[in-house]
């Protein structure tokens, strides 16, 4: 879940006192496939206002948490996950009742602690849900939350919510798709962040890279200052302003044959790159082949190789690291899980690895499942005629869940309901050189949370937002994130690290870098 670093700022009229008490919600029956375990009224602390915490299980083993403020502001929002989930997102919970909302998360159905990466959908006698939770991390688990703590809200405040929010980044914001694409009903505002809807094409191309940079062609983290260096080199001023950010990495034609510095032969250093080393960073920014050529998912856009500060001790840290870059420790794993225990049907043998996916062969089977926890259908009209409103952004410079995603599912949606159609419930915003789901050399701290609220409880349709780059508590930037297609354009004078000194305007044609 990305951080918000800037202040919520619509007023919380708080709700008249709750209409029982929070320990009688154990009691109480909300359906036979629900246990209400606990209900707990919980004092106000420096981090946290007074509230109920409402913990339970929704059959077969979703477990949920559901906070209601003593101070309620008579709205409901739920939280989403990341990864592959298996925990409660308490934190994020947590946020919301900070601002007045009754919060919850749903660890969707497993516990990670004892199926972690996707050993929930291994099949045997010994998990006998093994398809029902696949399901339920799909979308079923996050569907019945919503719809049972709404029913936990109604009772015990003695009204229903008057709007009900999401908010989710990564599997969050796939989440959320799929709920607004499934149930369209159950949220009125979603705001939703770098969603991994092609679950399936997202951990193909982790298989990819990590076939790809197995032996001689590893590239290790100790390259990324070089190759960030030729990358930015070549395409940060292709936007006019020469300022370490690079607003449209489609428009960067970086060649790794052509423009990064070569090893002579037989050597290997950090300032350069072996024709090995070469060859895997061709495959990473190339994208997902068969063998006969052709493109099955897209590659890496360059702008995600920087640097920055990082961490509470403000280390330096790449943009690939953790996720194409040695050590390489999460992403390769958990597509290897994905592919043997929800994905590839037949299930492969014991003896598979990563090593052993086929690219002519293998997406077809991967592609059975799909159904059940991908997130790319476009038609949502249902969500459209009900007044629903979506908040969608995505960083240009993230390595986990590639830009290309969510541009290809936003061109779907215009072409499944038209550009007019589209814009009366839909905003998508491209933040330049903003990581996976926040940090990143861009402007990446943004309140999507307020101009949602505004859109839809006063129809206050969004526009230019304001983002920050927040380095150890201290921001350093200010820049408009702008609505897709458009971008922020220096005006000419002024600071550039100030957003009053640009405007959002139309792209302009580029050469390319050539």
């Amino acid at each position: 879940m990305a951080r918000i670093a800037l202040i919520v700022t619509f007023t919380i009229a708080a709700a008249s006192a709750p209409a029982m008490k929070c320990p009688d919600i154990v009691g109480a029956s909300f359906g036979p496939d629900v246990k209400i375990e606990s209900a707990k009224l919980m004092p106000a602390t420096a981090k946290t206002p007074g509230h109920c915490d409402v913990r339970g299980t929704i059959w077969p083993e979703n477990k949920f948490a559901l906070k209601l403020p003593t101070d309620w502001n008579g709205r409901f929002q739920m939280v989403g996950n990341g990864g592959t989930a298996g925990t409660i997102s308490l934190g994020p919970v947590d946020n919301g009742v900070r601002l007045g909302y009754a919060a919850a998360s749903t660890d969707t159905g497993h516990d990670a602690a004892r199926e972690p990466l996707a050993t929930f959908g291994k099949q045997g006698p010994g998990n006998p849900n093994a398809e029902r939770k696949i399901l339920d991390f799909g979308y079923l688990a996050v569907h019945e939350t919503a719809a049972l703590s709404k029913k936990i809200i109604a009772a015990y405040y003695g009204k229903a919510a008057h709007h009900s929010y999401w908010v989710g980044c990564s599997t969050g914001g796939r989440q959320g798709f799929s709920e607004a694409q499934r149930y369209p009903e159950d949220f009125d505002g979603l705001v939703i962040g770098a969603p991994a809807l092609n679950i399936t094409g997202l951990n193909m191309r982790m298989i990819w890279n990590g076939q790809a940079s197995s032996g001689p062609g590893e590239i290790k983290v100790e390259k990324m200052p070089a190759l960030a260096a030729a990358v930015y080199g070549k395409c940060d001023a292709l936007d006019g302003l020469k300022d370490g950010i690079i607003d449209d990495p489609r428009k960067c034609r970086f060649n790794p044959g052509r423009d990064l510095p070569k090893c002579a032969a037989g050597h290997d250093a950090a300032s350069c790159f072996t024709p090995a080393q070469i060859s895997t960073l061709e495959r990473i920014y190339g994208g997902v082949k068969n063998s006969a050529g052709k493109l099955l998912f897209p590659g890496q856009l360059p702008g995600a190789e920087v640097s920055v500060p990082a961490g509470p001790e403000g280390a330096l840290k790449s943009g690939w690291e953790n996720y194409l870059v040695a050590p390489a420790t999460l992403p390769l794993p958990r597509a290897e899980s994905y592919m043997r225990y929800i994905f590839l049907k037949p299930p492969p043998a014991d003896e598979w690895t990563y090593r052993d996916f086929n690219f002519d062969k293998d997406p077809a089977r991967a592609a059975q499942n799909a159904h059940k926890v991908n997130a790319l259908n476009p038609d949502l009209r249902p969500l459209k005629k009900r007044g629903g409103r979506i908040l969608h952004y995505q960083g240009w410079g993230d390595a986990a869940v590639i830009a290309q995603v969510s541009l290809d599912y936003r061109d779907a949606l215009v072409e499944k309901l038209g550009a007019a159609a589209v814009k009366e419930f839909y905003r998508l915003y491209m933040v330049p050189g903003m990581f996976h789901c926040t940090g990143g050399v861009g402007c990446s701290a943004v309140d999507w949370l307020t101009p949602m609220v505004e859109w839809v409880e006063k129809g206050v349709a969004p526009a230019a937002l304001t983002g920050a780059r927040v380095e150890r508590g201290e921001t350093r930037r200010t820049r408009p994130v702008c609505p897709y297609p458009q971008v922020a354009r220096y005006k000419g004078t002024g600071s550039i690290d100030e957003a009053a000194n640009f405007a959002c305007a139309e792209p302009a044609p580029s050469s390319g870098g050539e």
